[in-house]
């Protein structure tokens, strides 16, 4: 998710004490959905219908709960449309940025955002990002023989893989993969980028498909974008 991307690095260049000015688009649409999210902390701010949390900065673990609980609310009771896929989203939140914290720490935290997309089909769209040391480099404490960045993702999704020696841990991607079972998800996709990978999990029918693909770039940290799709 572009909000995502685009407040990190806004943040990241402030800690750095640089000045930043962010100039909002022009079209009034775009505007609305660029103050809805809240890319500019700074800036002005909408209720825009879709942004179900707009990007929000996360340090410590009660935040994560809290957000993720609201977030979950907000679609059970607020979003008939897509409120079956509240568990689900509470589930990616909570999961995903207490890894984010536990094992990227930084200065920044973690950042995470939920819109509501409803063309062409009705979806939840989460994004979550840190600066931290990113999945390749964690998962290798444990893993060194993972060499290669994307396999080393696609390893990290799968149960009981962890970078730490905590036999309890290792449940989170795979935590989060199962909590989007349900009959009213038509499909599932999650973008994993961190160091040179790029992962791709994809599920539907409860079959699940692990693709690698060479990245663009190094990304510093990990980026995750996750959509559930709605029947």
């Amino acid at each position: 998710m572009f909000a995502v991307r685009l407040r990190v690095f806004v943040d990241w260049h402030r800690d750095q004490e640089r000045d930043v000015v962010v100039t909002p688009p022009t079209d009034p649409a775009t505007r609305e959905v660029f103050e809805g999210m809240q890319i500019d902390p700074g800036g002005g701010s909408v209720l825009e219908d879709d942004a179900i949390m707009p990007v929000t900065r996360l340090n410590e673990f009660r935040e994560v709960e809290e957000v993720a609980e609201q977030t979950r609310e907000i679609l059970e009771y607020q979003l008939p449309d897509v409120s079956p896929l509240g568990e689900a989203t509470f589930m990616a939140i909570s999961e995903l940025c207490g890894n984010a914290i536990d094992h990227g720490r930084n200065s920044l935290g973690a950042y995470a955002a939920v819109r509501r997309i409803t063309q062409p089909r009705r979806q939840v769209s989460i994004a979550i990002s840190d600066l931290g040391i990113g999945v390749p480099e964690h998962i290798r404490q444990r893993y060194p023989e993972w060499s290669d960045d994307g396999w080393a993702i696609a390893h990290a999704t799968e149960d009981r893989v962890t970078g730490t020696d905590d036999p309890h841990r290792g449940i989170g991607f795979s935590a989060v993969l199962e909590a989007a079972l349900t009959t009213s998800l038509h499909a599932a996709r999650m973008d994993l980028l961190s160091a040179s990978g790029f992962c791709r999990v994809q599920m539907a029918q409860e079959k699940r498909k692990v693709e690698v693909f060479p990245a663009a770039r190094f990304r510093r940290g990990t980026w995750i974008t996750y959509d559930l799709i709605s029947v």
